[in-house]
């Protein structure tokens, strides 16, 4: 996800709009960024881990220079309402947001921008993702300029688990896509990695990203403890993929499973 041959062409940079007084909090999220479309690479990928209509697998590592289409321009992550720029502790935080879907629910990072449509958040997508600007060899997270990082979401269709042929056995599934999806992300360091989210067995797939500024890239899989309606489709199994440009982000990857829950 993320990687530099998925970068698109330079465009205008947006600058970020900082805001007066409190941040506004919705129902679902405390930030949100107006859906951006861009090409992800990887299709013939999508065809075997097919997912609810509204996102596209796999996952972009930097998306430089990409302008958002944002409604809504968010204040600059890096800063604090009346404050400067953040320390380097801010730049590295990896709570702050709850992020709430009619499936599950976590506390991520509060310097990512919740880039998912309310449409989409309905039928159990998330997407948060860190923009910013690279300073002196440092991504600071401001909120406008590329994609360095993100927590991404992704329910795939009952139909197509069921076609695995493994049922809800979460070590097959993760066998069946090791070949066909994890590994056209980069490669594979760790497939089978034992964690738990929401009470449930979860697998950590580590994977070498190949964008320099990438710390930790992994993939978070679950079957849910119930199949969930979304629109026309039922979901059960999910993907949750995690790209940092810090060093903490193994931190990142225990905090999402850590305040995991399911609906």
């Amino acid at each position: 996800m993320l990687d530099q041959h998925e970068r698109t062409s330079q465009h205008e940079r947006p600058t970020a709009v900082p805001r007066t007084g409190h941040r506004p909090r919705t129902r679902l999220a405390t930030r949100r960024r107006a859906a951006v479309g861009r090409s992800l690479s990887g299709l013939g990928v999508a065809v075997v881990l097919t997912v609810v209509p509204g996102c596209a697998l796999p996952f972009v590592e930097t998306d430089e220079g990409a302008a958002p289409a944002a409604a809504d321009s968010p204040r600059s992550a890096g800063e604090s309402a009346g404050s400067g720029p953040a320390s380097e502790a801010v730049h590295t935080i990896v709570s702050g947001q709850p992020v709430r879907t009619p499936c599950w629910s976590y506390e991520g990072p509060a310097t990512f921008v919740n880039n998912v449509s309310p449409d989409q958040e309905e039928r159990c997508h998330g997407a948060l993702e860190l923009w910013g600007e690279v300073v002196d060899g440092t991504v600071l997270p401001t909120g406008a300029g590329a994609v360095y990082g993100q927590v991404k979401v992704e329910p795939v269709r009952v139909s197509t688990s069921d076609a695995w042929g493994v049922g809800t056995d979460l070590q097959g599934a993760v066998d069946a896509l090791a070949d066909s999806y994890f590994a056209e992300n980069g490669s594979i360091l760790s497939l089978h990695e034992a964690t738990t989210l929401g009470g449930v067995p979860a697998n950590i797939t580590r994977v070498d990203g190949t964008s320099e500024k990438t710390r930790t890239k992994a993939f978070i899989t679950a079957f849910a403890p119930e199949r969930f309606a979304t629109g026309t489709d039922e979901v059960q199994f999910f993907v949750i993929a995690i790209v940092s440009p810090y060093d903490n982000g193994d931190e990142l990857v225990d905090q999402v499973t850590r305040t995991w829950t399911w609906s």
